[in-house]
C-alpha cells in the first residue's frame, strides 16, 4: 500500500493524446525519477525536466523550497512524455523519439531523433533499446494511414537510433520495462506482459483482458498500473501467476 500512496502523491497529468488520463511519477532514492512513460516530468540528481507541447524546460531544486528555472529548449510541436535513462532525456513526441544528453550544468543538449508518421508515442528505454508504442486508435492527432504498434529502435549508438522491428498492436497506451520484462498497455483491450530474451523479437508470454491500462510502473517485483478510473498494484514475481495486490478508485 505504501507504493501506491507514493504514486497516487505523484500524479502527473498528460495532455495530447493520452486525453485526459492520468500517470504517476515519483523519485528513487538515487534522486532519479521513476515514472510512467506517460508522465511529463522526471527528475535528475538537482533538475527537475519538465515537458509541455512544444518545450523541455529544466529547473534547479538544488533548493526544493526554492526553485530555480534554468532553461527552456524548444524541440518541436506535439511533446508528449519524457523518459529518464542515465544522463540522457528520451522525449516521446507524436513525430517521433527525440533524445537529449544532461550536460554537467544540468542543461540538456539535442543528441539525435528517430521519427515516425504522427501519431501518439510513450517510450521506455534501456541502454540498448528503446520501446515505443505509436496509437492511432483514439489518437486525435494521428496522421492518416497512422497504424497501432510496437515500435523497437536500436539506440546502442546513441547519436544514430534505428528501427529494427515493429508490431502490431490493438490500442496501446504506455508501457514500463524491468529487465527482460515488457509491459504494454491496451487501454480497454488489457495489459499486455512480454519476455525480451530476445530483444529485437519480444515474446508475449501473458495477456491481463479485464484490465484497463493506461500506464505502468515496473517496482521489481510490484506493477502499478493506472486506469481512467482506477490504480492497481499487481504482483509480478510470478510471470505466471500475476495477481491484484489491492485497488483504490480514483476520479469521479
Amino acid at each position: 500500500m505504501k507504493k501506491i500512496l507514493i504514486a497516487l502523491i505523484g500524479l502527473g497529468i498528460l495532455a495530447g493524446c493520452a486525453e485526459s488520463s492520468d500517470s504517476a511519477s515519483l523519485v528513487a532514492p538515487s534522486g532519479t525519477g521513476i515514472g510512467g512513460s506517460l508522465a511529463r516530468f522526471t527528475i535528475l540528481g538537482d533538475f527537475l525536466y519538465t515537458v509541455d507541447n512544444t518545450r523541455l524546460v529544466t529547473i534547479d531544486i538544488s533548493e526544493p523550497e526554492a526553485p530555480e528555472p534554468v532553461d527552456e529548449t524548444v524541440v518541436t510541436q506535439g511533446v508528449e512524455t519524457i523518459f529518464p535513462l542515465k544522463d540522457h532525456l528520451l522525449l516521446g513526441t507524436q513525430r517521433g523519439l527525440f533524445i537529449y544528453r544532461v550536460q554537467s550544468n544540468g542543461v540538456p543538449a539535442y543528441v539525435s531523433s528517430y521519427e515516425h508518421i504522427v501519431s501518439c508515442d510513450p517510450v521506455v528505454a534501456n541502454e540498448n533499446y528503446a520501446y515505443v508504442t505509436l496509437r492511432a486508435a483514439g489518437c486525435r492527432e494521428a496522421a492518416a494511414g497512422a497504424a497501432n504498434t510496437l515500435d523497437i529502435v536500436n539506440i546502442q549508438n546513441i547519436e544514430d537510433p534505428q528501427l529494427v522491428n515493429s508490431f502490431a498492436m490493438e490500442s496501446p497506451y504506455g508501457l514500463g520495462l524491468d529487465g527482460q520484462t515488457l509491459f504494454v498497455c491496451e487501454g480497454i483491450n488489457g495489459l499486455r506482459v512480454f519476455d525480451l530474451s530476445s530483444p529485437e523479437a519480444p515474446q508475449e508470454i501473458k495477456y491481463l483482458s479485464d484490465i484497463n491500462a493506461v500506464d505502468v510502473i515496473p517496482l521489481q517485483g510490484t506493477l502499478l498500473v493506472v486506469g481512467p478510473d482506477r490504480l492497481l498494484q499487481l504482483d509480478y514475481t510470478d510471470l505466471d501467476n500475476i495477481t491484484v495486490l489491492s485497488e483504490i478508485t480514483i476520479g469521479a
